[in-house]
């Protein structure tokens, strides 16, 4: 071989060493971002989709926040000349080699902590707890399981005319931070239930919305990525404290896994595999003990509505564009959508929220429809940045409350109260309750809750046909059903045993 013998191996050495002493000198490392930059009076022309300051979610590489006119983002010592040569008026908020210094410094302020208006899960508990102590008929706790990665409790708490037990009325849920840097939602739950348990018997809505409905809040999914962001660790942090890659070493960004990709409806098609994609949907459905949870409040109380709160975008997705095909409740889940958002008016007071079709895969929302049969919706509430300036926050609770009272006015009905019977016995039954004219192969079919033989099944006003089974028993079938306008129309279905099915 060529190289074998000594001096050809020291020759050939001695001439690769002078080709790379004439080679082209390597390509000089990109300019670090060293500078937090704030740029106040933004022209309206340069915030638009692709414009300087297009606000774009999870863009971590430059633009962190654009709150009304101010922008905060990072940039090199050439990039600032360069807005101020165009004539922006930009100032350096900070200085610092360390990106994870600039952006607690961006989102947590001068004291580098999160204002005091936001919560810590610990003191929602307290407050929380609080309330059931003093009013045990009305608010209890439910555990769901624990965290992924340091076993914290993960709660709900039910509200209800009698919260000591489960009650055959329809469910609805609230839900906050599925994402820990999307701590508005939590927030905006946690109010909520101050005021369902507060403003019972003094507020005639509110009063109404106890009576009839179940209602489940679950202020934080994501326990364990919330206290990283709001014990003042990291902002950034969006996804749970999992140490995915097993070194025994947590809180070191961006690890976790994003517990709104690992829901098992179309969960290949949600998310990435990429563990160190802010989407990263884990290794299989349900992998995070935090989705575990939430299969686990279904167990307990199947529902009607849900509302899961994000940040930001003030836009309501809703299940679901799949193609070119639309959910089977499509108009019904778009007019309730509709509603909640002409509920909630926009940080810049200039309209209300959108609404868009969401896709079909891994979330919450898609999970929920076509598994549960909840017409769920995703809020994105505010606009322009996860963690909002403390001033802004009261607005943004205030107004997603105007959702909230959408949302709960639609508990009133139209459409199917159905209650299923052993015929002889008059026992509740676990029956599938199939609208075979709306429902297809995309969703699962809907059933009665086993303790009561109910199901709520929202519906807009007209005739629809029904088929009621049950192992063990005849089907039923009942065509043409009116579901009229307003209130729930009853529908009793009295199935007779047959032992042979």
């Amino acid at each position: 071989m060529l190289l074998s013998h000594p001096v050809r191996l020291i020759s050939f050495l001695l001439a690769v060493a002078a080709s790379a002493a004439f080679a082209a000198p390597a390509a000089p490392a990109p300019a670090v971002r060293s500078l937090l930059v704030e740029v106040r009076a933004v022209p309206a022309k340069d915030q638009l989709a692709a414009g300087r300051f297009d606000y774009s979610d999870y863009n971590r590489v430059a633009l962190l926040s654009l709150v009304r006119d101010t922008a905060l983002q990072l940039a090199t010592p050439a990039e600032f000349a360069a807005l101020r040569q165009d004539g922006y008026q930009a100032r350096i908020v900070s200085e610092s080699p360390d990106v994870l210094t600039l952006y607690r410094r961006a989102c947590y302020g001068p004291t580098l902590r999160l204002p005091p208006v936001y919560h810590s899960y610990d003191q929602i508990v307290a407050r929380a707890d609080e309330l059931v102590r003093l009013h045990p008929e009305r608010i209890t706790r439910v555990t769901l399981g624990e965290t992924t990665q340091f076993h914290r409790p993960i709660y709900a708490y039910r509200v209800s005319s009698d919260a000591r037990r489960t009650q055959p009325k329809p469910g609805v849920l609230f839900d906050g931070c599925h994402h820990a840097d999307e701590v508005m939602g939590a927030e905006i739950v946690f109010t909520l239930l101050q005021k369902l348990v507060l403003d019972y018997g003094r507020d005639p809505e509110v009063t109404a919305w106890v009576d009839r409905c179940e209602i489940y809040l679950v202020p934080v999914v994501n326990v364990d990525g919330h206290d990283i962001v709001t014990s003042g660790r990291d902002p950034r942090w969006r996804k749970n404290a999992r140490d995915v890659n097993g070194d025994g070493v947590t809180g070191v960004f961006p690890e976790g896994v994003d517990v709104n990709r690992g829901y098992d409806f179309n969960w290949a098609m949600g998310g990435t595999g990429e563990p160190a994609s802010d989407r990263y949907r884990g290794e299989h459905p349900f992998s995070e003990a935090e989705n575990r949870a939430m299969r686990r409040l279904l167990e307990l109380k199947p529902l009607v509505l849900s509302v899961s709160y994000h940040s930001q975008g003030e836009v309501i997705y809703y299940p679901w564009r799949w193609g070119t095909q639309a959910a089977p409740d499509d108009a019904l889940i778009r007019e309730i959508a509709g509603e909640i958002a002409g509920q909630i008016p926009t940080m810049a007071g200039t309209g209300t929220y959108a609404t868009a079709p969401g896709g079909p895969g891994s979330q919450s929302y898609p999970w929920l429809y076509g598994r549960k049969g909840v017409l769920d919706f995703i809020i994105e509430t505010g606009k322009g940045a996860h963690l909002f300036p403390p001033e802004e926050v009261p607005g943004i609770i205030a107004a997603n409350l105007g959702g909230v009272r959408a949302l709960l006015a639609r508990t009133a009905g139209p459409g199917l109260a159905v209650e299923v019977t052993d015929a002889a016995t008059g026992r509740p039954l676990a029956a599938q309750v199939w609208l075979p004219r709306i429902e297809n192969e995309t969703v699962d079919r809907r059933s009665t809750e086993p303790e009561f033989g109910r199901l709520w099944r929202l519906l807009r006003p007209g005739r629809y046909d029904l088929i009621i089974s049950c192992p063990g028993y005849e089907t039923a079938v009942r065509p043409g059903v009116e579901v009229k306008a307003g209130a729930w129309t009853p529908l009793a279905i009295k199935l007779a045993g047959n032992p042979s099915r």
